[in-house]
C-alpha cells in the first residue's frame, strides 16, 4: 500500500499578487513625496528613464538591500531565557549594493561622493578623488524602485554615500563594471529614532468593482438586513462604513480603523438615525485591502 502525502503549503491566490519581480532601477535625489499611486510613479519613472539624468546606471545581476542591526540582550542573575523588552538595539545600518556597467565621470563621481568632474576640456574629462568628504558629497538619497505583481516597490536611503572600497573590474571578452554600496545617514546627531531608510509600496488606484447590495429593516430597532450578490474568496471579508454620502474606498486601500467587519448574514445595528443614511459594504483581502465594493441607502427599523 502506496503512502498518500498531504502537502501543506503557504501558496494560496494572493501569493502570485504579492511577488517582486525584475532587478528594477536606482534613482538619484528622486522624491517620492508627489506620488500616491503606482499609476503616477510609473509615469515619473518612464520620464527619468527618457532623460537619464536622475539615473544610477545599468546593472548587472540586479543587487541587494540590507539593514544591519546589533542587538544586545540585556542579562542579569535569575533570567533563564528571553523575556519581551528585554532587546537593546546598540547601532543599526542600511545599505543597498549594486553592479554598475555604464561607466562615466557622472557614474563615478555618484558612486565614489567624494570626487571631483573637471569638464574644461569636453575632449578630456577628468576625475579627481579627494582625501576628505565634504556634505555635498553625500546624496539627498538613493532610491531603488522594482515591479511587483501590482505595483511597485521602492526602497529610499536619506543622505547615501558609498563608504566601501571602489572597485573598477575589467576583464576579457566582458564590460567592465563598477561596484557601489550605498550607506544611509541621518541628517545629524539628534535624528536616532529610526534607521533613514524607508520601504514604500504603491497600488495601482483603479476603483474596486461594483458589488450590488441592498437594505431592509432589520429585526431589531435600528438594525438593517444586508443583501449582497458577493460570495467571499478564501482569506476575504465583508466591512462597512455609513455616512451622509456614501463612503468610497479606493481598490487595494487599506480599510483602517474607521471601517467595521460584518460577518455577511446578520443584521447591521447602525441606529435608528442612520436611516436614510448611505452605508458602503467593501471586501478585503487578508491584508485588509479592498477588492469590491458596493453602497446603497439605509432602510433601518426605527420603532
Amino acid at each position: 500500500m502506496g503512502i498518500k502525502s498531504n502537502v501543506t503549503s503557504a501558496i494560496r491566490t494572493e501569493t502570485f499578487k504579492n511577488l517582486q519581480l525584475n532587478a528594477g532601477l536606482t534613482l538619484i535625489n528622486f522624491s517620492l513625496d508627489s506620488y500616491s499611486s503606482a499609476d503616477a510613479l510609473k509615469a515619473a519613472v518612464a520620464a527619468e528613464i527618457a532623460s537619464g539624468e536622475k539615473l544610477l546606471g545599468a546593472t548587472r545581476d540586479g543587487g541587494s538591500f540590507v539593514i544591519t542591526r546589533d542587538i544586545r540582550q540585556v542579562t542579569a542573575d535569575g533570567i533563564r531565557s528571553r523575556f519581551k523588552g528585554s532587546e537593546i538595539v546598540d547601532s543599526a545600518d542600511a545599505y543597498l549594493s549594486e553592479t554598475l556597467i555604464e561607466i562615466t565621470p557622472e557614474h563615478i563621481k555618484s558612486v565614489l561622493g567624494n570626487a571631483d568632474i573637471d569638464s574644461t576640456d569636453p575632449n578630456h574629462v577628468k576625475v579627481t578623488v579627494r582625501v576628505a568628504i565634504d556634505e555635498g558629497d553625500y546624496l539627498d538619497n538613493i532610491v531603488w524602485i522594482g515591479d511587483t505583481s501590482e505595483g511597485f516597490v521602492a526602497i529610499e536611503l536619506y543622505n547615501g554615500l558609498n563608504t566601501a572600497d571602489f572597485t573598477f573590474t575589467f576583464t576579457d571578452k566582458n564590460e567592465g563594471t563598477a561596484t557601489a554600496e550605498f550607506h544611509a545617514h541621518q541628517d545629524d546627531v539628534n535624528d536616532n529614532e529610526a534607521i533613514p531608510a524607508v520601504l514604500h509600496f504603491f497600488y495601482p488606484t483603479a476603483s474596486p468593482e461594483a458589488m450590488e447590495i441592498s437594505s431592509a429593516a432589520g429585526t431589531n430597532v435600528g438594525g438593517t438586513k444586508i443583501t449582497k450578490t458577493y460570495t467571499l474568496k478564501t482569506g476575504e471579508h465583508f466591512v462597512y462604513k455609513v455616512g451622509n454620502t456614501a463612503p468610497s474606498i479606493a481598490y487595494n486601500a487599506v480599510a483602517d480603523y474607521s471601517w467595521t467587519e460584518w460577518d455577511g448574514s446578520s443584521d447591521i445595528d447602525v441606529g435608528a438615525a442612520a436611516n436614510g443614511k448611505k452605508i458602503t459594504i467593501a471586501v478585503v483581502n487578508a491584508y485588509g485591502r479592498a477588492q469590491i465594493s458596493g453602497n446603497c441607502t439605509l432602510v433601518v427599523k426605527t420603532a
